[in-house]
């Protein structure tokens, strides 16, 4: 059994997944690494396709985050991820949250 076994089963937890724009990763990691509830966050790097423009495909690079929150916590989390990551206001990403079973840490650290 791990030292860990608090956030294996028997705590009910949430996934909050929110893809923004570049730049705002580590922003949004700083920010959650030590907020109430918060089991484990990371991000990393993404770039894909937007929008077709006439004989050209646009290419587009954001951030994902992924959080692993408590869930009587998620929603406070959920609120602080989409208003520090401004994904309110038009194209700067979009936010979804998901019921998980089993998590396990991964908090940044410093090299």
């Amino acid at each position: 059994m791990s030292v860990l076994a608090h956030i294996g089963y028997g705590v009910e937890k949430k996934l909050i997944t929110a893809i923004v724009i570049s730049g705002y990763g580590l922003k949004l990691t700083k920010l959650l690494e030590n907020a109430a509830g918060v089991l484990s966050v990371s991000h990393h790097h993404a770039r894909g396709t937007g929008r077709r423009q006439p004989g050209a495909l646009r290419w587009r690079e954001c951030d994902v985050v992924m959080v692993l929150v408590e869930a009587p916590q998620s929603d406070e989390v959920f609120a602080q991820v989409f208003k520090a990551g401004e994904i309110g206001e038009p194209q700067q990403g979009v936010i979804f949250m998901e019921t998980v079973s089993r998590g396990h840490p991964m908090m940044p650290f410093d090299v």
